[in-house]
């Protein structure tokens, strides 16, 4: 009788991979398919042929387009979140923030179809629920970490963290809309080291106790 549940749970195991690979090989397949098609392309039955089975498969898998979407949407943020965490601490609060501001342009501009189905709304008819909008924002909880850690006195809150956290944020999430769609290719300078300049500047103004030691 063990030898027999051993079998039907390693079965089980084998087949759950399988679904993991296969989902995985979808969403995959359907953010090739928005880049190099547009978002108009992306419908069910456009992904059924890219992947090569039926659209009763996806709609098991997904149960419609906008189950399908939330799932770049969040592998998206999932993967901004992994390389984040990839950001060492070398001990330098004010290097930390800026390495992980430079790992999310470097997400961003290595991952353009997840970076606009997650912030640019390249699919127009797609909005994020508000427990995804929430789930999306927990990544930022590193560069808040920091931020707390840099922050002295009354003003050391989560709050207050937040809100500086949110404004850095919105300073990279323009400079990287920009660079995406083809400015700052300059020849004197790089579009980095605009980034840099930018950060130096913001953090100054929001962090002006913060010491290079720190």
């Amino acid at each position: 009788m063990k030898a027999n549940h051993n079998k039907v749970t390693n079965f089980r195991a084998a087949q759950e991979k399988h679904q993991q690979k296969l989902r995985q090989g979808i969403l995959d397949d359907a953010s090739s398919l928005l880049m190099q098609k547009g978002a108009n392309a992306l419908t069910m039955r456009r992904i059924a042929e890219t992947v090569g089975c039926s659209t009763t498969v996806l709609y098991t898998m997904f149960s419609n387009k906008q189950g399908l979407v939330d799932e770049l949407y969040l592998r998206g943020f999932d993967m901004l979140r992994q390389s984040l965490e990839a950001v060492s601490h070398s001990g330098n609060s004010r290097n930390y923030i800026y390495a992980l501001c430079h790992a999310y342009r470097g997400f961003a501009l290595a991952n353009q179809t997840y970076y606009s189905i997650m912030f640019l709304k390249v699919i127009p008819e797609y909005t994020p629920s508000e427990v995804n909008l929430k789930l999306g924002q927990e990544s930022l909880e590193l560069l808040v970490k920091a931020i707390q850690d840099c922050i002295s006195g009354e003003q050391k809150s989560e709050d207050k963290a937040w809100e500086i956290a949110r404004i850095i944020w919105a300073t990279i999430h323009g400079h990287v809309g920009l660079e995406l769609i083809g400015y700052f290719n300059y020849s004197d300078v790089s579009s980095q080291q605009i980034l840099e300049q930018a950060l130096q500047v913001l953090l100054n103004e929001l962090l002006p106790t913060m010491d290079n030691g720190q």
